[in-house]
């Protein structure tokens, strides 16, 4: 039976020097992974928030080689809801959209970790079908 509640929650880890750490992407009501939980691990960990947040979804599907169709909606998926939450942690975003709502916010051995939860709906309208995808070549709307 499917769930009325469509929300994600996603976790991002940062260190002292403003580098992802990881990441965990799962369904609000039952935990299970957003396809792959950590889906962008390989290529995100380790980058500087700044950088991350300067990719462009094109970047990201050329970079990381992601297949035509789900995987590259997942992808594209992926790397905007992490995008999300890492300006709301930075104050670049105040959630006032309903997109990505900070939930809790720990330091603990020089790592942050913030928690959001993330409107699906709203992650569908901001990556369009037509969008980003290598046969058109259309743009992806992530902002």
């Amino acid at each position: 039976m499917p769930c009325t509640d469509v929300s994600e929650r996603l976790t991002v880890t940062v260190d002292g020097e403003d580098r992802l750490r990881g990441y965990c992407f799962v369904k609000q009501t039952c935990g299970r992974a957003v396809g792959v939980e950590d889906l962008l691990s390989g290529y995100l960990e380790g980058r500087g928030v700044e950088d991350i947040l300067g990719l462009t979804p094109e970047q990201c599907l050329r970079e990381t080689g992601a297949p035509e169709g789900v995987e590259e909606f997942l992808a594209l998926k992926h790397l905007v809801a992490v995008q999300a939450a890492l300006a709301a942690m930075t104050g670049r975003d105040g959630g006032d959209d309903g997109f990505c709502t900070p939930l809790e916010c720990a330091y603990e051995d020089g790592l942050t970790t913030l928690t959001v939860s993330i409107r699906v709906d709203l992650v569908t309208e901001r990556i369009r079908s037509c969008g980003g995808c290598r046969g058109c070549g259309g743009a992806v709307r992530t902002g």
